[in-house]
């Protein structure tokens, strides 16, 4: 009788990134009828990836790592994995003077992953192999509850359901958003906001630089991060080490500017923020780096949170069919931990209904 409860009762799932998609997947296995809304055209979240003069580059999330035998489940036995591709190389480190030095051998020795075609792959095949709908595009501006049940509202005004469940798993500020457009007779969506308003984020500029030759890292690196947060630019990594990504002679650079940095200029043109990632890249490596080629930018306005939520300060939000996942309950921009966040929300879903 329960599984036949399951196949009755319709959940809602607020964005299609990492944790929303994960959600919906083990959801769907489990009998529930999902619908998942996304706002953009893409799914994945800031596991992106783009393509551009025959080169495919990650620019948000730039790799993958099975922290957990959940998520290692998921990535090499729940989902079809031949286009997953282990990244060549270390990361080393460099501090607010330039100077570089070997990582932490612990953590280079974690295998690092990504797809041949991008990292935003991920959300793809999570689709595929899942049995949930996703409506891209559609951006919901506000919700009500009636009785026991949910309905989302567009932002054109078009009402969609009535959901039994409602999964949220936007970044802080945007759930914070949909809650205050909340029409509902339950104070739990007040005690939800103050949860979801103390989570901070760091806004952050991806810049993509491609060079008609061969530019390699110190150390034969896959990338460099700065270890003191005092740098303007928080990460440097080569696509190239990364299989299928960048033709032979190329070379294609990811860097991310610092969150500092990002938030000083984050109304600047993208041509002066191209500009200042070249000239900080050119004198972290040498001075030295050949005429640019073409480049691309990303202005991620919630890059990462740096503190998290407790996921079990919004326990009682579930006796009113309302849960929560995402990187705001992990504190940092982790794939792999907002894939957890997203598996543990199903598995709260699943005891509850």
């Amino acid at each position: 009788m329960r599984n036949a409860s399951r196949l009755m009762s319709r959940i809602a799932i607020i964005g299609a990134g990492a944790s929303g998609l994960a959600a919906a997947f083990q959801l769907s296995k489990e009998g529930f009828e999902v619908c998942v809304f996304e706002k953009s055209r893409g799914v994945s979240g800031r596991a992106a990836s783009r393509s551009r003069n025959g080169c495919r580059y990650d620019h948000g999330a730039n790799y993958l790592k099975p922290e957990s035998n959940e998520v290692a489940e998921l990535l090499f036995k729940a989902l079809p994995h031949d286009d997953l591709c282990r990244i060549a190389g270390d990361i080393s480190t460099f501090d607010r003077n330039g100077r570089i030095s070997s990582g932490d051998p612990e953590q280079n020795a974690e295998s690092k992953w990504t797809y041949r075609s991008g990292i935003s792959t991920l959300g793809k095949l999570l689709i595929e192999a899942g049995n949930f709908t996703v409506s891209r595009e559609t951006l919901i501006s506000s919700l009500s509850r009636e009785g026991t049940q949910w309905s989302l509202i567009d932002a054109e005004g078009k009402t969609k359901g009535p959901f039994d469940v409602l999964l949220l798993t936007p970044p802080a500020p945007q759930t914070v958003g949909l809650l205050v457009n909340t029409k509902a007779d339950a104070p739990i969506i007040a005690e939800m906001v103050g949860v979801l308003e103390q989570v901070p984020y760091h806004s952050q500029f991806s810049v993509l630089l491609n060079f008609n030759a061969n530019v390699a890292l110190p150390n034969k690196a896959f990338a460099l991060i700065n270890s003191d947060r005092e740098h303007q630019l928080a990460w440097l990594s080569d696509e190239g080490h990364k299989a299928g990504h960048v033709p032979q002679g190329e070379t294609l650079l990811v860097a991310q500017m610092s969150p500092n940095w990002s938030a000083e200029h984050y109304d600047d043109s993208p041509a002066s923020i191209i500009s200042a990632a070249y000239q900080a890249v050119s004198s972290l490596l040498g001075d030295n780096l050949p005429t640019l080629h073409w480049s691309d930018s990303q202005r991620w306005r919630y890059a990462h949170p740096y503190a998290p939520a407790k996921i079990e300060d919004t326990a009682e939000a579930a006796e009113f069919g309302l849960f929560f996942a995402g990187d705001a309950f992990v504190g940092k921009g982790r794939v792999p931990g907002a894939l957890k966040t997203g598996l543990a929300a199903a598995r709260r879903i699943t005891e509850t209904f």
